[in-house]
């Protein structure tokens, strides 16, 4: 810090720079240092106008309040095998289908301490596939949405875990083009009363991603269940708990470091905050078992689960009435949760909702389907009207 002052003040004396251009230099400080409180990168930007504030209600769109006997397999995949971290530096554990159950409205993801004798899968790492062997004392689960989502809201009722070497989890992540991550809760190093909210980005793709987490300190999340809720814009994230904001992120600031309102001016230079993830993410919901100093030991209590009540992801919409004549008017992504939401919706052209896609269509009065409207067998095609959107 003391270098950038020296720095500026000795380049002002040489361009003999008036008073105001010594204000606006420190102003430049003032943004790196608030940047730097907030772990965030940053870089200059520049941009067209545009109102950046979205105010129009939510659509649930997404849920699983987990009913019947067993996971929703249209909804989700489960892992198995090894998820990350293939040299065990932070987590080591077994996934198996078996430690995932669903009953009496409650998914649990489940941890056991089982002998596990040369478990090999294949894994990618460093731009290639690898086959990892090794031998495990344990066995977990996790599961992601089978569709990633764009920007919207985010929110589980979870009860976690309590333990020596539990590691719940409840978070996104979607890795092309580039990484991008955001953590709604992390609960690690035995603390159960404080989790780690993080965001995690590559912003110009060269592989090497940035972190920015902040911790929140509250009650023993073992005891009971809480709300856990994201909310994710084009340019401000939210963490809540219980309802209760515990953190925000912007994607642009003033020069001055406060976060801009809704009005984005062309031409007015902008500081961008980079670890700010933009692309479509999965839903995802796990429990890793801590390798190192933070290994299960045997005051941990196994089997042990992270219960999950119910998922939930909303979208902002107008909710405008919707006529798609032509297919390319709401062209359908193999990738991502695919939502169609109005007042009414009529598709009257040939439309085909691929065997490994999906559509949801969800109407405040009525949906039309003409007769060129097709799906493929192993597509998944729902609609839905609810007159209660929207208001």
């Amino acid at each position: 810090m003391k270098l950038i002052i020296k720095y500026i003040f000795i380049f002002s004396i040489r361009k003999n720079f008036k008073i105001l251009n010594l204000i606006l230099l420190f102003n430049f400080i003032f943004v790196q240092l608030n940047a730097q409180t907030l772990c965030e990168g940053t870089a200059a930007a520049y941009t067209y106008s545009f109102n950046q504030c979205d105010n129009n209600p939510w659509v649930l769109v997404f849920e699983d309040d987990f009913e019947g006997n067993s996971l929703d397999l249209s909804k989700w995949s489960i892992i198995s095998g090894i998820a990350r971290d293939p040299f065990f530096e932070i987590q080591k554990a077994w996934h198996k289908a078996e430690n995932i159950s669903v009953g009496n409205g409650i998914l649990k993801i489940i941890s056991k301490k089982e002998t596990l004798l040369n478990q090999c899968c294949d894994i990618w790492v460093d731009g290639s596939t690898h086959t990892i062997c090794s031998d495990y004392d344990y066995s977990t689960g996790e599961i992601w949405t089978k569709k990633e989502f764009p920007f919207g809201k985010i929110e589980a009722r979870i009860k976690i875990p309590k333990g020596m070497g539990f590691f719940p989890a409840f978070w996104l992540w979607g890795g092309d083009p580039v990484y991008n991550e955001i953590d709604i809760f992390e609960f690690l190093e035995n603390d159960f009363c404080k989790h780690k909210m993080n965001v995690i980005f590559d912003y110009d793709g060269d592989g090497e991603r940035s972190h920015c987490p902040t911790n929140y300190n509250g009650p023993d999340f073992s005891l009971s269940y809480h709300i856990f809720t994201l909310i994710w814009d084009s340019n401000k994230i939210e963490w809540y708990v219980d309802g209760t904001l515990k953190r925000t992120d912007y994607r642009r600031y003033t020069q001055l470091g406060q976060a801009t309102g809704c009005n984005i001016n062309a031409y007015t230079p902008y500081v961008l905050n980079t670890i700010f993830p933009v692309n479509t993410m999965a839903i995802i919901l796990n429990t890793a078992i801590q390798n190192g100093l933070y290994t299960p030991n045997s005051t941990t209590p196994f089997p042990s689960q992270m219960e999950v009540d119910w998922v939930r992801y909303y979208k902002r919409s107008s909710c405008d009435n919707i006529s798609i004549t032509n297919a390319s008017q709401f062209a359908l992504s193999d990738d991502i949760f695919n939502v169609i939401i109005g007042n009414n919706v009529s598709i009257n052209c040939n439309y085909t909702v691929r065997s490994i896609q999906q559509l949801k269509i969800i109407a405040k009065n009525e949906t039309y389907l003409g007769p060129g409207f097709n799906t493929e067998v192993g597509a998944v095609f729902e609609v839905e009207t609810d007159t209660n959107i929207c208001n």
